[in-house]
């Protein structure tokens, strides 16, 4: 094995760039648009908030909005939704994360849960996670969530929708225009 010291490799065509063991550097900075070969960091990280309470079981279909609070944003815009179906239009590995703010709006003994689902062939869904909570007394509230990591391999068939299911008593869970109170996150990880 040899080892090379210098201080500076310079191209030898401008523009060109230096290949070092299959990855390419070239002159002005090191940055993604200036390195290929390289599989990035994180290179999205999406939110969507409910913006009304939920108090029937079902799809959550309605009512989604992209966080504008205060300066709350996103990194990339590569995940989108359209009646509660989020669609990707990069493949990747994805974390996905469902929070929901649940609230028993009763003195019964109440329990539901949140649910990810997802399809790849753009029609039949499969359940992939659940996140259960309760409570016994009137106005017990608390924060649950649920995530899963997805290989999207086809950004048409790929997709997932999140559910509210209302077991017993009077469940509901929160939304609200101004905060986060029940939301998803999308980040993607890595390429597929």
């Amino acid at each position: 094995m040899s080892e090379i010291q210098v201080n500076t490799i310079n191209e030898y065509t401008s523009a060109n760039g230096v290949t070092i063991d299959g990855v390419l550097v070239k002159d002005g900075a090191i940055a993604s648009s200036y390195i290929s070969g390289l599989s990035g960091g994180l290179s999205s990280a999406q939110q969507f908030r409910l913006t009304a309470n939920v108090t029937s079981t079902g799809f959550l279909t309605a009512n989604w909005e992209v966080p504008d609070t205060s300066i709350q944003g996103n990194l990339g815009s590569i995940v989108s939704e359209s009646s509660g179906v989020f669609s990707f239009s990069e493949t990747g590995y994805y974390l996905v994360n469902f929070t929901a703010e649940c609230v028993v709006t009763s003195a019964t003994n109440t329990f539901g849960n949140i649910q990810i689902y997802s399809t790849n062939d753009n029609t039949n869904y499969t359940q992939l996670t659940s996140g259960y909570y309760g409570g016994t007394s009137d106005y017990d509230i608390t924060v649950n969530s649920t995530s899963v990591i997805l290989d999207v391999t086809n950004t048409t068939n790929d997709k997932v929708k999140f559910y509210f299911l209302n077991q017993t008593g009077t469940p509901r869970i929160n939304g609200t225009t101004t905060e986060n109170k029940s939301y998803v996150t999308f980040l993607k990880l890595g390429d597929t």
